[in-house]
């Protein structure tokens, strides 16, 4: 049995001689080969009672020809199992090459994992204390990695409400060209507002209704106020279905059918207070608010978490109302914070914003340090290397030196070119978390493909004439969130030699769009692409002006026609630029 590839066993009817003896022989051989996981075929002539414990998996025949039937998939089992390879692979035998695991660099992709390797760096820490509320970062920065790490923190305790929200950026547009076409300004910004609020408020009392629903029935405190918010809930017609978008496309729906069935198609209204009231609520919302006060003091914590607020927004295509929306998502926020403070309730809104789109909000803002904020733009290499350490441990077990070095010289050549190899990559992956990890796992999959013990100087350069490829079009994109018109610019730079004086820029630049040539370039400063050249040849980019676009303008403008740009390195495989 144990040599076989595959088992024919064969059940008699009672009619044969001897069949009992002859069944229980079969039936201990089918149970040996399906503890042995060996293919099996089970047959029996007629209809007599087949054993119950294996009659779904008996195969009956009448004549011969049927049997071949039966036989002919069997085979294919057979064949299919002799072809597989038996030799068992002990795992204890892989390199510290074969069991890395460095995740996912998405964070939306190891929502699982995240928590056994997560870098809790000071903005985690100051974001879980809910003294920032606003979190700003490029993308592949780590906002989603915070959100996500916060919201399963706290929600993990009964006594937090947790909002995770992750609206649709082009709903929000619809909805703000559909007020802003026939409110006047006061009444838009007042309105947007008064959304907001409203919104927020019913998806606390959503989260509440949903979380509590059996909590509440074993919780004298939490019984009478449950029921009161869940018939103030059904008074609202607030739906209950599908995901926070849906709910919000719901309300914005149920307003501008509102708003166009008693005010027709009339531009430019100013509505009173009383009627954006009738517009937007069925009840009186102060009921509501109330309501929910009195169910939260049985809570610790409520967390407004706001994130792809700005998904699908280009920001240089912003107008002012565009910033609207989201400046008034933070004073609504703010107001129901204060509010429910007045209750001894703790609200912590956390907005998630790409660091473009809050800059035009700063502008935009008289009141520009009323809001804190944390920054999530990486700028020190040693701490992308403390992130890469947590997740090499997360995935080997040693009890040996854990230090970074030792740790990376046992997956990884220590120089290339001269240069330390850490560092090599973290140049190359724009200083983000996403594009270093990305890299690191291109080279790891050359080198075990290749069966290297560790990532080698041909696997890395390999790793990065894809990755290359990878980041240009990443980055293509962002330009194309910015500036629709830029999406193709950084092909202009093929073959182009990685150090390039300002007249030679100027050229490339304004051979794509002669009239925006110094926007272009700094976005492309912006976005890391370009860099320039400062003492004895040493190369700066963007992160090491610590994301500061004022300081590297003004280094430029000093210098003038002096200064020479370079291309990040990352993008040479990917435009065969010339060193």
């Amino acid at each position: 049995m144990a040599q076989s590839y595959g088992v024919v066993v064969s059940i008699l009817g009672k009619e044969t001689t001897n069949y009992l003896i002859h069944n229980i022989r079969a039936s201990f051989i089918a149970g040996l080969a399906t503890g042995m996981n060996k293919k099996i075929c089970i047959l029996q002539y007629g209809d007599s009672p087949i054993p119950l414990d294996f009659r779904d998996f008996v195969n009956i025949y009448y004549n011969i020809d049927e049997i071949n039937i039966h036989l002919a998939s069997f085979a294919e089992e057979v064949v299919e199992a002799l072809q597989t390879s038996t030799i068992e692979t002990d795992e204890n035998n892989y390199s510290y090459l074969q069991k890395l695991d460095l995740g996912a660099s998405a964070a939306e992709n190891e929502m699982r994992t995240l928590e056994s390797y997560y870098l809790k760096t000071d903005a985690y820490l100051r974001s879980r204390r809910g003294e920032n509320q606003l979190v700003v970062g490029r993308k592949g920065s780590g906002k989603s990695a915070l959100f996500l790490q916060i919201r399963d923190k706290e929600r993990s305790s009964s006594k937090n409400v947790v909002l995770d929200l992750k609206p649709e950026g082009y709903k929000l547009i619809k909805f703000k060209e559909v007020i802003h076409d026939y409110l006047e300004e006061g009444t838009y910004e007042h309105t947007i507002s008064a959304f907001w609020e409203y919104l927020l408020l019913l998806e606390i009392c959503y989260k509440i209704l949903e979380k509590d629903k059996k909590l509440h029935m074993a919780n004298p405190d939490l019984y009478e106020p449950y029921l009161r918010l869940e018939e103030l809930y059904k008074n609202e017609k607030y739906t209950s279905e599908g995901d926070f978008s849906e709910r919000l496309s719901f309300l914005m729906q149920r307003f501008t059918t509102n708003f166009s069935e008693k005010y027709g198609e009339n531009s430019k209204n100013r509505l009173k207070t009383h009627e954006l009231t009738d517009l937007l609520y069925k009840n009186d919302i102060n009921i509501l608010r109330e309501n929910l006060a009195q169910y939260l003091i049985h809570k610790e914590k409520v967390w407004l978490l706001f994130d792809n607020i700005d998904k699908g927004w280009p920001s240089t295509g912003l107008k002012n109302d565009d910033l609207t929306i989201i400046r008034n998502l933070i004073d609504a926020s703010r107001k129901i914070q204060r509010q429910f403070l007045r209750s001894r309730i703790e609200v912590f809104p956390i907005i998630f914003l790409r660091n473009d789109v809050y800059e035009l909000l700063v502008k935009g803002t008289s009141d520009r340090q009323k809001e804190s904020k944390v920054l999530l733009d990486w700028m020190d290499a040693d701490l992308l290397r403390e992130l890469v350490k947590l997740r090499i441990l997360a995935s080997i077990d040693t009890d040996e030196d854990t230090s970074f070095d030792n740790l990376w010289r046992k997956i990884c050549i220590p120089h290339i070119d001269g240069e330390e190899t850490s560092q090599y990559l973290i140049e190359r992956s724009l200083y983000r978390p996403r594009f270093l990890i990305n890299l690191i796992n291109q080279c790891k999959s050359y080198a075990i493909n290749l069966n290297h013990k560790r990532i080698e100087k041909e696997d890395i350069k390999k790793g990065l004439s894809f990755f290359s490829t990878d980041i240009l079009t990443d980055i293509s994109y962002e330009l194309q969130d910015i500036r629709p018109e830029t999406e193709n610019i950084l092909y202009n730079f093929i073959a182009c030699k990685s150090e390039i004086s300002s007249k030679t820029l100027l050229k490339i630049v304004s051979d794509f769009d002669s009239g925006n040539t110094q926007e272009i370039i700094d976005l492309l400063l912006w976005y890391g692409f370009l860099g320039i050249k400062i003492n004895q040849g040493e190369t700066k980019y963007i992160y090491h002006f610590n994301y500061n676009m004022q300081i590297l303008s003004g280094f430029i403008n000093r210098k003038n026609s002096d200064i020479v740009y370079c291309i990040n390195p990352a993008f040479w495989p990917s435009l065969m630029v010339e060193m």
